[in-house]
C-alpha cells in the first residue's frame, strides 16, 4: 500500500482486505467441518475439495467484484463532485473582479494567477508565471519588487497585510491598486493569497477632489478678500451717504436758524429803533434803557441757546450712551418749531412713557429731524387748512416706539415700497437728495438695532420708529 494514499484510499483497501480474510476464514471452516461430517471416502473428499476450491474461487470473485465495483462507484462519484467543485472554484476564481495572485510563502514565487489578473495586467497566466514579480512593479520604492516579497515575508510569519501600491502592466501603463495578503494552507503547504483591487479610479477621484478642494480654499480665501473689500466699500459709501445726509440736514438746519433767529432779530431791532426814537425825542431813561438792555439779553441768551443745541447735534458721537426719546424728540420738534409755525403746521407731542433708550442721539434726532422735513414739506403741498402733526411716544413690547403722524394726503401707493432706497426721491429737481430717508433708516437698523417703516393712515403718513 502506498504510505502517501489518502485515508480514504488505505480504508478502503483494508475493508476489502478485511471482508476477504474473514469470508476465506469462514469458508474454510464451515465447508471443511460440514465435508468432513457427511463423508469419509477419501477418493470424494479429493472431488469435494477441487469442486469447493472452485466455489470459493468463484464466490470471493464476486465479492471481490461487488466490492470493488461499489468503491470504484463512490471513487466516480466523489470524482466527479471534486470535478464540479474544481470547476465551480475555477469559475469564481476567475470570475472575481479582484486580481489575485497565490505566492509561494518561503520564496515568494508566483504559483498562480487568475484570468482577473490577466486581463487588468495583459500578461497570459505562463507570462506571469515565467516571469515573477518584478515585472508588474515599478521598480521606484516604495513599489519595487524588494518592497513585495517584504509584505508577503510579514505575511508569511502571521501578520495580515493592507496596503497600497503602484503597479505596471504589459502596456507600461501605472495602476493604483490595493493590495490585501493573507496566509492560507493549500494542498497541505503555507501559501500567501494576494488580493488586488485597481483603485485608479478612486485614486483620480480623490486627486480631484483635492484639486477642487484646493480650489475651494483659494476661492473661499478670495472671496473672503473680496467680501471684506465689498463690505469695506459698502461702509465707505454709508459714510459717504451719512456725510451727505448731514450735510443736507446742516442745509436744513441753517434754514431753521434762520427761522428761529428772524423774529429774535427784529425784536432786537425794534428794541434798538425804540431806543433811538425815545433818545432823539430826549424820552429815554436810565429804567427804559436798563429794560430794553434786559429783554435784548433775554433774546440773545435765547439765541445763544439755539446755536448751543444746533452745535450738539452736528457733534459726532463715538459710543453709544443712554438717553431719553422725550428730550431727543422735543429737541427735534424745537429745530422746526420756527418752520412749522412759518407754514401754519401745529405739531402735537403725546408722551405717554418716559422711555430712556441705549444709542447715539445726534443722530436719533437727525431722524426724527428727517421725518418731521419729510411731514412739513407733505404738508406745505397740501391744500388742506388744517395742517397737523401728532408725536406719539409709547412702550410696546419692551421697545420703546416713536409715531410721526401727519394729516398731508400720505404717500402714493407705487412710491411706498420704494421711499427708503437711495437716491429715490417724490420731490421735484433740485428739492431732495433721496438719502434722507434711506440713511434714516441704515442709522435705526444698523447702528441701533431698531426699525424703521412707513405706512399710510386715513388722512396721511405715519412712520414709526422702534427701539429696543
Amino acid at each position: 500500500m502506498l504510505p502517501n494514499a489518502p485515508p480514504q484510499v488505505r480504508l478502503a483497501a483494508l475493508r476489502i482486505v478485511g471482508i476477504y480474510a474473514f469470508f476465506a476464514a469462514v469458508w474454510i471452516l464451515v465447508s471443511d467441518t460440514i465435508v468432513g461430517w457427511l463423508v469419509s471416502d477419501h477418493d470424494t473428499l479429493t472431488r469435494i475439495a477441487l469442486f469447493k476450491g472452485w466455489l470459493f474461487v468463484l464466490l470471493t470473485s464476486l465479492i471481490l467484484y461487488k466490492l470493488i465495483y461499489s468503491d470504484n462507484l463512490k471513487l466516480a462519484k466523489a470524482t466527479a463532485l471534486l470535478q464540479g467543485s474544481e470547476e465551480r472554484f475555477h469559475t469564481i476564481y476567475d470570475s472575481l473582479n479582484d486580481a489575485v495572485f497565490i505566492h509561494d510563502a518561503e520564496s515568494g514565487r508566483i504559483l498562480d494567477v487568475n484570468e482577473t489578473m490577466c486581463r487588468l495586467y495583459g500578461y497570459s497566466r505562463d507570462e506571469v508565471l515565467n516571469k515573477g514579480l518584478y515585472q508588474v512593479g515599478t521598480g521606484e520604492s516604495p513599489y519595487s519588487e524588494v518592497e513585495a516579497l517584504e509584505w508577503i515575508q510579514r505575511c508569511a510569519e502571521g501578520a495580515p497585510q493592507t496596503f497600497e501600491w503602484i503597479t505596471t502592466t504589459k502596456y507600461a501603463s501605472r495602476l493604483w491598486v490595493e493590495v490585501s495578503m493573507r496566509r492560507a494552507t493549500l494542498d497541505g503547504e503555507n501559501r500567501i493569497v494576494v488580493m488586488v483591487r485597481d483603485i485608479s479610479e478612486r485614486k483620480r477621484a480623490e486627486e480631484q477632489l483635492s484639486l477642487q478642494q484646493a480650489q475651494l480654499e483659494e476661492l473661499n480665501h478670495t472671496l473672503e478678500m473680496r467680501v471684506a473689500e465689498a463690505i469695506a466699500e459698502l461702509r465707505q459709501k454709508d459714510e459717504l451717504l451719512l456725510q451727505q445726509s448731514r450735510h443736507a440736514a446742516m442745509g436744513e438746519m441753517l434754514n431753521n436758524i434762520a427761522h428761529q433767529w428772524r423774529q429774535p432779530l427784529n425784536n432786537i431791532a425794534i428794541y434798538v429803533q425804540s431806543m433811538q426814537l425815545l433818545k432823539a425825542s430826549h424820552e429815554l431813561t436810565d429804567e427804559q434803557i436798563q429794560s430794553d438792555v434786559q429783554n435784548i439779553m433775554a433774546i440773545i441768551n435765547y439765541m445763544s441757546k439755539t446755536i448751543d443745541d444746533f452745535r450738539t447735534f452736528f457733534r459726532n458721537e463715538k459710543q453709544k450712551h443712554p438717553f431719553s426719546v422725550k428730550e431727543a424728540v422735543s429737541k427735534a420738534i424745537s429745530f422746526v418749531s420756527a418752520q412749522m409755525e412759518h407754514y401754519g403746521i401745529s405739531c402735537q407731542l403725546n408722551v405717554h412713557d418716559e422711555l430712556m433708550v441705549n444709542g447715539y442721539q445726534a443722530e436719533y434726532i437727525q431722524v426724527v429731524l428727517n421725518i418731521l422735513n419729510n411731514a412739513i414739506d407733505a404738508l406745505n403741498h397740501s391744500i388742506n387748512p388744517d395742517r397737523r402733526i401728532l408725536v406719539r411716544i409709547s412702550a410696546e413690547n419692551n421697545r420703546a416706539v416713536l409715531s410721526v403722524q401727519d394729516n398731508g394726503g400720505g404717500i402714493a401707493p407705487e412710491a411706498l415700497p420704494h421711499i427708503f432706497e437711495p437716491y429715490f426721491t417724490t420731490k421735484g429737481p433740485g428739492e431732495g437728495t433721496g438719502i434722507g430717508l434711506y440713511m434714516a433708516k441704515t442709522i435705526i437698523e444698523k447702528h441701533m438695532a431698531g426699525s424703521l417703516s412707513a405706512r399710510n393712515r386715513s388722512e396721511g403718513a405715519e412712520f414709526i420708529v422702534s427701539l429696543p
